[in-house]
Parts: C-alpha cells; sequence; structure tokens
C-alpha cells in the first residue's frame, strides 16, 4: 500500500473518531448538564417533550404557558399587600364615599354586614380616603383620643394618629403631600409626603357609658380638604356603614389583577421596583396601556389567581407557626418583626403574606412593645389537639382571671373563608368586656363556642356548620404581665 493512500486511510479514521467522540461528548455533557435532548421531560405540569435539544411538538407553547402562569402566580403573591389596599378603596367607594370630603364611620360598631378583613366589635371605625393627584396637599384635621393612622395606596406606613402619633392623642392637623409636590411646606402640620397619589386615613374610636355616641361625635369633627381650601374648606360628608352590606376584601380571580392593573396605572411607576414591573408586563400588566387580556390569557390568569390564593391560605394557615407560649396554639407577632415585615432590607414576603391575607393595616404603634398604650393580638387556628377550629363542633376557652388589659379585651370570631366577622346570625360575633360577660367565682371567665347554644352557658359565640372560623383575642393597653407572659391564655378544647 502506498504512503499516500495509508495516510487517506488513517486520515479518514481519524475523522470517524474525533466525530464519534464530539457525539459521546455531546451525550455525556447532556446527562451531565440536565440538558434536555432525546427525551420526555415529566414535570408536575404535563409532559414535554425536545427533539435534537429543541422543544417537539406543542411543547414549546405550553411551556410558555407555564411560564407566564407562574409569573401571574408570582405577581398575586407578591402583589398581595397592595391590591388589598385598593381593594379596600374601592369596597368604600361603591357604598358611596368617593370624595376626599366622605368618610365611613360605623356609628353602631362595626357588624359582618361589613366584609373588611378582621375588623373588630368594639371600637367604632372610621375610613376615608384622599385623592393627592385631584385635590394636591390635604389636610387631615384628626379628632382627639382616637387611635389610627395614614398610610399610602399601596398599604403603607405614612403617620401614626393617637397616643402613639405626633399629635399625642391630642388630635390636630396632618398635611398629606403627593408624590410630585415640589412647592413650600407651611408650619403647623404634622406632615407626610405620600409616595403614591392615594392615600388612606383611618381610626378607631373607643366606647364609654354612653356606648358609642361618644366616639362618634368625635369622629364627626374630622376635617378632610385640599390646603389650597384651607381658608374655606368644603363640608364634611359621614356615611353610616353599620348594618349595611360593603364589601372592602380582594377576590381571588381575575379581577384581583384588574384592580392591580388600576393601580399600576393611577401610581407613579417607581411605586413598583423594576423587576415587579416586568413580572407585570410578562402577563399584560403595563402602566399607561390598557389590561385587555384575550380569552385565553384571561382563563389562565383567573387559573393562577385561585392558585396563588390557594397558596396564601395555606400560608397563612398551615406554615410552622409562630407560638406565642411554648406548647400552645396561639400565634402572635414574632419577635423581632418590625412593620416593614423586612430583614436586612430584604423583604419576608411569606411573613408579610401570612398577616395580610387575614389583616389590614399596620404601623410602628401596632407592631411595637407598647406597655399600657396601644394593643396586642393572639389569634389561633386550632384547638387543643392541632385541628382546625369546625363550625360544626362545640369549643370551650377558659380564661384565666385578671386578663392583662387596662382599657378593654374581646374575643372576636372570623370566618376562615372571609377572613371577616363571622357572619351567625348575632348582631356581633363577639364576647368582650362590653357584652357583661358571665364571670366565674374565681374571676375566670369561660367562651363557648359552637352551634347551638349550650344549656347554661352564657358566654356563647355561634357557629356554622360547614365554615371554618378562628378566633382574636385582643388586649387593648396591655399590660407588662401580657408581655411578661406570666399570664397566659389556654387552648381552646372541644366539649364531646
Amino acid at each position: 500500500m502506498s504512503c499516500n493512500i495509508r495516510f487517506k486511510l488513517l486520515f479518514l479514521s481519524a475523522l470517524l473518531t474525533v466525530a464519534s467522540s464530539g457525539h459521546t461528548q455531546s451525550t455525556s455533557d447532556a446527562q451531565r448538564f440536565g440538558w434536555l435532548n432525546n427525551e420526555t421531560l415529566q414535570t408536575p405540569y404535563g409532559e414535554f417533550t425536545f427533539e435534537n435539544g429543541y422543544p417537539s411538538g406543542d411543547s414549546g407553547q405550553r411551556l410558555l404557558d407555564q411560564l407566564k402562569f407562574n409569573r401571574a402566580v408570582d405577581v398575586y403573591l407578591t402583589q398581595m399587600m397592595k391590591v388589598s389596599q385598593i381593594a379596600t378603596r374601592e369596597g368604600v367607594h361603591a357604598f358611596g364615599a368617593t370624595k376626599s370630603n366622605q368618610v365611613v364611620i360605623w356609628e353602631q360598631l362595626m357588624d359582618a354586614q361589613t366584609v373588611l378583613l378582621t375588623a373588630n366589635t368594639e371600637t367604632v371605625y372610621a375610613i376615608g380616603h384622599l385623592d393627592l393627584k385631584k385635590d394636591g396637599p390635604t389636610v387631615v384635621e384628626a379628632p382627639p383620643h382616637m387611635l389610627g393612622f395614614l398610610q399610602d395606596g399601596l398599604q403603607r406606613y405614612l403617620a401614626d394618629i393617637g397616643p402613639l402619633g405626633p399629635d399625642k392623642g391630642a388630635g390636630g392637623k396632618f398635611l398629606v403631600l403627593p408624590p410630585d409636590y415640589q412647592g413650600d411646606v407651611p408650619s403647623g402640620y404634622f406632615v407626610s409626603k405620600s409616595p403614591t397619589y392615594s392615600a388612606l386615613f383611618a381610626v378607631r374610636g373607643f366606647q364609654d357609658k354612653t356606648g358609642t355616641a361618644t366616639a362618634v361625635k368625635l369622629m364627626k369633627q374630622t376635617k378632610i380638604y385640599p390646603l389650597k381650601l384651607a381658608s374655606s374648606p368644603p363640608a364634611m360628608e359621614f356615611l353610616n356603614g353599620s348594618k349595611q352590606s360593603i364589601k372592602t376584601v380582594f377576590p381571588d380571580n381575575v379581577r384581583y389583577f384588574e384592580l392591580l392593573s388600576m393601580l399600576v396605572n393611577e401610581e407613579p411607576a417607581a411605586s413598583f421596583d423594576p423587576s415587579e414591573r416586568f413580572q407585570m408586563q410578562a402577563i399584560g400588566i403595563e402602566k399607561s396601556k390598557p389590561f385587555n387580556p384575550d380569552a385565553k390569557t384571561r382563563a389562565l390568569l383567573d387559573q393562577a389567581a385561585r392558585v396563588g390564593g390557594a397558596m396564601a391560605r395555606a400560608n397563612t394557615y398551615e406554615p410552622p407557626a409562630v407560638f406565642y407560649y411554648p406548647g400552645r396554639q396561639w400565634q402572635g407577632v414574632p419577635d423581632g418583626m418590625t412593620y416593614t415585615f423586612a430583614k436586612e432590607g430584604v423583604p419576608q414576603v411569606d411573613a408579610r403574606n401570612n398577616v395580610y391575607y387575614m389583616a389590614a393595616g399596620n404601623s410602628p404603634a401596632m407592631m411595637a412593645k407598647n406597655v399600657g398604650q396601644g394593643s396586642q393580638y393572639l389569634w389561633t387556628y386550632r384547638d387543643s389537639t392541632g385541628s382546625y377550629l369546625d363550625g360544626a363542633k362545640t369549643y370551650r376557652l377558659h380564661v384565666a382571671p385578671d386578663i392583662p388589659a387596662k382599657a378593654f379585651w374581646s374575643v372576636v370570631v372570623y370566618d376562615s373563608l372571609s377572613r371577616s366577622e363571622l357572619q351567625n346570625g348575632q348582631p356581633l360575633p363577639s364576647v368582650s368586656s362590653y357584652t357583661k360577660p358571665l364571670v366565674n367565682k374565681d374571676g375566670s371567665i369561660d367562651i363557648t363556642f359552637g352551634p347551638t347554644k349550650p344549656q347554661g352557658k352564657g358566654n356563647w359565640i355561634q357557629t356554622v356548620p360547614g365554615r371554618g372560623w378562628f378566633p382574636i383575642f385582643r388586649f387593648y393597653s396591655p399590660t407588662e404581665v401580657y408581655f411578661e407572659k406570666s399570664w397566659q391564655l389556654q387552648d381552646i378544647e372541644e366539649l364531646k
């Protein structure tokens, strides 16, 4: 064989060896790095087929649909606090309070006809909304002896009102500036600059020997008006929300994203960080653009909101809880958790959603330890055995004497579905200092929960078969004993 022929054969052999080695290397790398080559990927979302590294058939489009779905769920979970705020505003607007000088007061207390996240039945509520885009800098003249706050359109704290606020409980003039305000700031006001054009005013007043009359009279001293009309402010209008159907809780369907789109279009773009804006744009929510998803996308978003709601519900009711007392079922605010729900600048989304799926409104005064002032809350979703509370069963809560609350205490029952007061047929689903509860000889109090009133049981809150429920125990002006935990709530026990 000539040298030339031998060289050609060796060259061809080398080429075949290189080609074979490359194929082996490619296959080995695909396995090593998990690259999808010629295979079917099994996932919780279905099967996706790949050929030569490319998605095959409809796999590519189904994966993109799943990506959009995942982003929609993430948008639901990360924007809950903000959507909850605009849902509250829209509910109050639907009731008739559409202007800044229109305030809803629940003059005969908050009953279960109002669907509002974990409101109480003991204090008199007043809620109004400010439109800083329309009115510009706005003055809120808050009355004395109130407990409340101002917050922006994304449910973020602006100012406390009351004993723990700058007015120290004496009331005063609060001035809220819009985000684009560049003018002079007059003296004589407690000033907050809102990052959003929408803002919320909310206060609570307290019962006395007149019932709610004194608190309502004080609340009607509230004045809200544009700073430019300070010399002749418009007359206030007060709407009574008691015994009225008012719906303020955010939905778990496509309407959730419609509310979010409304918020995005109303507020400055800087209200949302760039990554949030990208996620929302990926599902069709973008500032200055109409939110009009096609039928397919609308159905996808509707399902994503339901899945997001399911995850939020599990995150509130199911996770490893932060128990206030060791070995018991009552939960409270974790030690070290601030009203911002952030650690080292990182938002603790799960911890935040754990609260905001079942509650609304927050401020430093509500989260901090304030002996003899403000309020503290404990809640539980489970009985002494760790089982969820069931509206078809009967339970008892034994409360030890000397409840550590200087002002008052209360137990209010909520519907696990709406996280609002349980609609059970009773005027107010609660027992409190104000209901003149029956007291045992040793000073303790027994409270019974169940669908029918047990014979001889005076402190009874009715529950509804087929509905889950949970209580919140409130301590207004808690004493040091509360924080020391030398006084403790016992677990709720099922009565067989």
